[in-house]
């Protein structure tokens, strides 16, 4: 018997309702009591609607200026603690170069 995670069944739990709705809603359309060329004007605007919002939607996912505030923080973080890093070493450098001056002048 195969182990499977409850977040794999969810995806595909999750997939198949998004297809099947989808599916659902098609057939819905294409069987309603409408008249056919007012009904695929109807799908053809919602389908183009649809997919330009989608189109949005992947456009912010994707775009830099759309980096949430935690991300801005971690980096800006980070970038601070290899700033003190680097003065940390710069300063551990002059002291070990203060103790061999020292040690090589008796």
């Amino acid at each position: 018997m195969k182990d499977r995670s409850t977040g794999r069944t969810f995806r595909a739990g999750t997939w198949g309702a998004i297809l099947g709705g989808m599916v659902g809603f098609g057939l819905g359309l294409l069987l309603a009591p409408e008249e056919g060329r007012r009904l695929r004007r109807k799908l053809a605007y919602q389908l183009d609607h649809l997919s330009e919002q989608v189109a949005d939607l992947i456009e912010k996912t994707l775009s830099p200026e759309s980096e949430s505030e935690a991300r801005r923080d971690g980096k800006a973080l980070v970038d601070d603690a290899q700033e003190k890093a680097e003065k940390i070493g710069t300063d551990i450098d002059a002291l070990l170069g203060e103790m061999r001056e020292g040690q090589e002048t008796p």
